[in-house]
Parts: C-alpha cells; sequence; structure tokens
C-alpha cells in the first residue's frame, strides 16, 4: 500500500473520530476520565528468528486512578515473516468493573481468543513506521439473569465475534524520541439485536515514545486516547460512552538471545 493512501485512511479515521465525538458531545453521553497503565511486550526467542511471545497487561482506573475500571492480560505466539511482517495467536482475559450508570451492576469476566496479522512499513533507515494490524477476537462474556444477584456464579457466556483494525504510525524525530498516532475500529461481526451496532468502538491515540535503549528495542509510551462506545457489550442498556484516557505503556521488542 502507498504511503499517500495509507495517509489518507489515517485522516479519514480521524476525522471519523472527531464527528463521532462531537456527535456524542451534542447528545451529552456519559463522558469518563481514565488511565491505562500496562505493557506490550514482542519478545523473539532469538534475534532475527521466526518464533517470539507477545505478553501484554493493563490495570484500567477509572477518575484516572482513584477507581478501578478493569484489568486486561494477553498471552501469544508470534511467528515473524521474512519480510518483517508477523502473524499471532492466544487468549487474552478481561475482568470488568461497573464504573459509570452505563455500566453492568456486577463485575465480570472477558474471555478471549484472537488471531492476528501485522504488517509494517519501515523507511529512512527505520525513523518512520507504518503498521496495520488485523485482529479477530472471539469473546465469551459472563452475564447474569438477574443484574441485582450478589452470587458470583454466571448465568450464560454471550459470545461476540470482533474484528479489530489499527493503522498506527510512530516517528523518531530525535534518536530516543518519537511521535505516535493510530486510530483502531472494533467491528462486531455477530451483533445480534437493535440494541447492538455493529460498530462496538473507535480509539484514536496520540502520545510520545521515548527509548531506553540505544536499539529503541525498550521504550516508554505516554499518551491521550479517545475511546468511543457505540451501543458496547458491557452497558446494561446497550447505551454508548466515550472515555478520555491517559495511557502510559512500557513496550519492547527485545529478544530473548542474541545473534
Amino acid at each position: 500500500m502507498k504511503r499517500n493512501n495509507i495517509c489518507e485512511m489515517l485522516f479519514i479515521a480521524i476525522v471519523l473520530t472527531l464527528s463521532f465525538s462531537a456527535k456524542i458531545n451534542a447528545q451529552k453521553m456519559v463522558q469518563n476520565t481514565a488511565a491505562w497503565i500496562g505493557y506490550e511486550m514482542y519478545l523473539p526467542f532469538k534475534e532475527d528468528g521466526r518464533w517470539g511471545l507477545l505478553l501484554e497487561g493493563y490495570s484500567k482506573g477509572s477518575d484516572l486512578v482513584s477507581e478501578l475500571q478493569g484489568a486486561f492480560y494477553r498471552a501469544g505466539a508470534n511467528y515473524y515473516l521474512k519480510n518483517g511482517n508477523r502473524l499471532g495467536a492466544g487468549i487474552a482475559y478481561q475482568w470488568d468493573l461497573p464504573y459509570d450508570e452505563l455500566s453492568l451492576p456486577y463485575n465480570n469476566p472477558d474471555y478471549r481468543i484472537y488471531e492476528q496479522f501485522v504488517w509494517r512499513i519501515a523507511k529512512k533507515e527505520g525513523n518512520e513506521v507504518w503498521s496495520q494490524r488485523f485482529r479477530m477476537e472471539q469473546r465469551w462474556l459472563g452475564r447474569k439473569d438477574d443484574p441485582n444477584s450478589e452470587s458470583d456464579h454466571f448465568d450464560y457466556y454471550k459470545f461476540e465475534n470482533t474484528f479489530r483494525y489499527q493503522l498506527r504510525y510512530q516517528y523518531w524525530f530525535k534518536p530516543r524520541w518519537a511521535a505516535v498516532i493510530y486510530d483502531e475500529l472494533h467491528i462486531r461481526t455477530n451483533a445480534a439485536s437493535s440494541d447492538e451496532n455493529y460498530l462496538d468502538q473507535n480509539r484514536l491515540y496520540l502520545g510520545a515514545a521515548y527509548s531506553l535503549d540505544k536499539r529503541r528495542e525498550i521504550r516508554m509510551e505516554l499518551g491521550y486516547m479517545n475511546q468511543v462506545f457505540f451501543k458496547s457489550p458491557d452497558t446494561e442498556n446497550g447505551l454508548s460512552r466515550m472515555n478520555h484516557t491517559i495511557r502510559v505503556t512500557l513496550t519492547t521488542d527485545l529478544p530473548f538471545k542474541r545473534k
């Protein structure tokens, strides 16, 4: 895909996100401030090898960090193609807590299986990196027939299949500093009723990364994410919300073994 086409896609995604945000503001939907603190680790078993691990985890706070919003963990395997792209699959788990008036009134689990393909384009000796991530997630969401029940038992698990597409741009404007922008759409492929949208959520992110090493393999990233939910599956009445989220993330591509 040509660079101009990718730029156009990212621009369109940003415009759509801002349009959705303006619409939600006009409707006076519930908005929250949040903070996610965590890690995203791509760990090849050896440098320039074919296999590696993916480990990801976040602690999510509402009202920044004053209340717990939930926790998320992902683990999987990656296969690195010769052209630098990679395939991956694994499992994930999320624990959601009620954090606003739209939330389900009880804590609930979210079990997932995922498959993904990451397509990377690096230019200018790696100082400019475009990437596209295509991810499918099969999700089982714990639900109760009686929302007010205090039991730890879940009466059934609602199944959802979600397609996620992320377009990301990273530019190293100094040896250890980079600007990062991405947009990610979540599409629910099996929306079952009028209370659900096929478009589940959109995430628009702006941030900066600082490399802790000269190889840029270990990085700290800080940024703002505008997260818009459209009749989210974790809301009692299938309503919409917007989260203004600060993200602090340790990211790495450090191999376990050098050549």
